[in-house]
């Protein structure tokens, strides 16, 4: 790695001399390079000029936002590409929640970050609103998986550097169920051989409607919510909500529910139930594997979805990655930051660490092959397809997740559920 230092030290003080060559016309008369540089900003590159000149202006500095578990990974690599470039990096901790609305107020304003990260979903409104700028990978597209790339595309550009994939999977209790079930009747088996007021675990009901964690029953018998195609990405005037496949889902869950294996259980109660023990099986992310690593209560894996009659059960699959910000004063720069700092096997790998999600980056994935929970994790994005990258998504997030919810807490049935969802959501998209 510091043979790479080496040699971009090398590359800016080589084009230093060069442009002090080609400047010696300039009316303070001949100009000469000396040790002490400071740097300048163009459009396109940094140039350099001497330090006895009176007109000097250093690059900006590189401002990256990041929340709380990745910045500790970026400032880490900082000194290093301050070293290579000269041009100093800000990393401002912002909460990834706040990410997003904060990216699109601040940065028209000339107060935003140079590279955010941010979830792909993000995309269609980002870029159609003019917030981020399409990225050149520079023909290293192999190094990353199709789902990540395809997921950071907008218009047919590629608007992001992906890094995250990440889906649900089922953990279960080793102690209540010590095989995994492979079936969805093996599940109901298990179950049934135990003593639990809650065996499935999913979140989404009582108080707390949840569209994310009930899409693999959307797509589990080939219900959808928009219509996609690789080539053309999200048709969001198809809407799969209401189809006949989306309600045999929604059925199977209803049965579920009938028949005592799914409670009407929020996100708190669903995890605090595994938490304590008194639940077989917790249907959620690998965001929870820090809650699991600090409790010593549970014996616990994790496996895939259940089959369903031979159909596999398709969670959606989220992504995250770095973003360029259109108002970036530097894109040359933060290209150079993404493209030879942060997609490294060294740097990924890191922030797999700092945060044990699936990785978009193919020499993480390779390292990681031996972690069982990562490839369980890895196997059940397969599964699955990333969530809509549409602004219209903001439009599925209510009705899917209030549907399942009054079908979860007994409201209404199935049908009437997968009809409302796919009516409500053509008319707010309708309205716009």
């Amino acid at each position: 790695m510091k043979r790479r230092y080496t040699m971009w030290t090398a590359v800016f003080i080589a084009f230093a001399l060069l442009v002090a060559a080609c400047g010696g016309d300039s009316e303070s008369g001949e100009t000469t390079t000396t040790a002490a540089e400071t740097t300048t900003t163009t459009t396109e590159a940094p140039t350099t000029t001497v330090a006895e000149t009176t007109t000097t202006e250093a690059l900006p500095p590189l401002v990256i936002w990041a929340d709380e578990k990745r910045a500790p990974v970026v400032e880490a690599i900082a000194p290093a590409f301050t070293e290579a470039t000269g041009v100093e990096v800000v990393v401002t901790l912002v909460d990834f929640g706040d990410m997003q609305s904060e990216v699109e107020t601040k940065g028209p304003a000339g107060e935003g970050p140079d590279i955010f990260i941010g979830a792909h979903d993000w995309v269609g409104g980002l870029a159609s609103n003019g917030a981020i700028a399409p990225i050149d990978l520079g023909g290293r597209d192999s190094e990353f998986t199709t789902t990540g790339l395809d997921s950071l595309k907008w218009d047919g550009q590629q608007y992001g550097l992906p890094y995250v994939t990440e889906a649900v999977a089922m953990y279960y209790n080793a102690d209540l169920v010590p095989e995994p079930p492979a079936t969805m009747a093996d599940l109901k088996a298990a179950c049934d051989a135990i003593e639990v007021d809650n065996c499935f675990g999913i979140p989404g009901g009582n108080d707390g409607g949840d569209a994310y964690h009930h899409n693999p029953f959307i797509t589990v018998f080939g219900g959808y919510i928009f219509g996609f195609d690789a080539a053309t990405g999200f048709d969001v005037s198809d809407i799969g909500l209401g189809s006949d496949e989306a309600i045999l889902g929604a059925k199977l869950l209803e049965s579920l529910i009938a028949d005592g294996y799914v409670a009407s259980t929020n996100y708190d109660d669903a995890k605090n139930l595994f938490l304590e023990g008194k639940e077989a099986f917790w249907l959620t992310g690998p965001w929870e594997l820090g809650s699991l690593g600090d409790q010593d209560t549970v014996n616990w894996g994790v496996t895939k979805l259940p089959t369903v009659d031979g159909n596999k059960m398709g969670p959606f699959v989220g992504v995250q990655g770095f973003y360029m910000s259109e108002f970036a004063q530097n894109k040359a720069i933060a290209e150079e930051f993404l493209l030879n700092f942060i997609a490294t096997p060294d740097t990924m790998l890191a922030l797999f660490e700092a945060d044990p999600r699936g990785s978009a980056y193919i020499a993480t994935i390779d390292a990681i092959a031996d972690d069982p929970v990562a490839a369980t994790f890895a196997l059940s994005a397969a599964d699955g397809l990333f969530m809509p990258n549409v602004p219209e998504m903001g439009a599925v997030w209510g009705p899917v997740g209030d549907n399942f919810l009054a079908l979860r807490n007994g409201d209404i049935g199935a049908a009437e559920a997968a009809a409302n969802m796919a009516d409500q959501v053509a008319t707010v998209i309708a309205e716009g």
